[in-house]
């Protein structure tokens, strides 16, 4: 067990690579993904606002069906309590799985090397800043297969892996989106701002959302208030159903910004945050990989809250 030693106050969300390279969640950040051939296949609805095809009012009539953000907000009007709804305690609990396409950098075995770097991460944070990780890495995949859109996973992946714990006193483990969470969307979207306060494109909604969650568990009334700032979003397309690494089916938001594709798997009864993606649609900026590859992918297998530091019970999804 690894003991954090205070310190000046600092994102501590950081993800280390087996090669020693450190990655943080909004610095390359590269989201997760369900399968292409899932998204590809799903029926694809873009936001009205990007359709600019002349029609008659008639035709329009006719034809005309829910927007994205009109499917969104319906949603954030309909969605369930989860069963972490039901749990309390001072710390916010995550299971997630996440792969990064990244290089090996210097020193290593071999020295910039495209690979992937998979994490299983079991977090546990309370808002004074304190908390523990226990971290399960992988060594570098230069096969890519985490990087494979139709990847899928289950636990055997991490089984041969040493877990490590590290724990953090008060003010080392924290997020850049302070609590309390709004439940006004409004609200909502200046807290997410927090996090990228230079955003390059509509995608920097999308990180952040991925952010917050990563980040705390979230009660229904903010998950509708996600779920609505998501609707502001302008180019989003909307699918219908799209799997996650686990093989639960949701929907899905996505949206095209420069190399990449955008993507967040959305449970369609909680309106709880499946999975998160970023995928090539272009050659990368600077790994000689194939367009294509998944970037980025966190997969959230359980969230919610817990009373103490013990690791809970499997929620099952498995």
């Amino acid at each position: 067990m690894r003991v954090v030693p205070r310190r000046s106050q600092r994102r501590a969300r950081r993800y280390a690579s087996a090669a020693g390279t450190t990655i943080t969640l909004l610095a390359g950040m590269a989201l997760i993904g369900p399968a292409a051939s899932s998204l590809a296949s799903a029926r694809a609805e873009p936001d009205a606002a990007a359709d600019q095809t002349p029609r008659s009012p008639s035709a329009a009539a006719s034809t005309s069906a829910p927007t994205t953000a009109a499917r969104l907000r319906a949603l954030a009007d309909t969605i369930q309590a989860g069963p972490g709804d039901t749990q309390t305690g001072p710390y916010n609990y995550h299971h997630i799985r996440r792969w990064i396409l990244d290089t090996t950098g210097t020193p290593a075995p071999r020295p910039n090397t495209p690979a992937v770097f998979a994490v299983e991460i079991r977090r546990w944070s309370a808002d004074d800043g304190s908390g523990r990780i226990v971290e399960t890495q992988l060594g570098p995949d230069d096969q890519f297969t985490g990087a494979d859109p139709n990847h899928r996973s289950t636990d055997a992946e991490f089984a041969a892996a040493p877990p490590v714990r590290t724990d953090y006193p008060a003010g080392n483990l924290g997020s850049p989106i302070h609590p309390p969470l709004a439940t006004d969307p409004q609200a909502l979207a200046r807290q997410l701002a927090t996090a990228d306060p230079l955003p390059d494109g509509p995608q920097s909604t999308l990180l952040t959302i991925d952010e917050l969650y990563a980040s705390y568990y979230l009660p229904r009334p903010v998950r509708a208030a996600a779920l609505r700032v998501l609707a502001n979003v302008a180019g989003l397309t909307y699918h219908q159903a799209a799997a996650d690494r686990l093989g639960r089916i949701g929907v899905a938001v996505s949206l095209e910004h420069r190399n990449r594709r955008y993507t967040l798997i959305l449970d369609p009864a909680t309106g709880q945050l499946l999975a998160s993606q970023q995928q090539l649609i272009a050659p990368h900026a600077y790994l000689p990989v194939p367009v294509g590859l998944v970037t980025y992918y966190t997969l959230f297998i359980d969230q919610g809250r817990q009373p103490d530091l013990n690791q809970p019970a499997p929620a099952g999804h498995r």
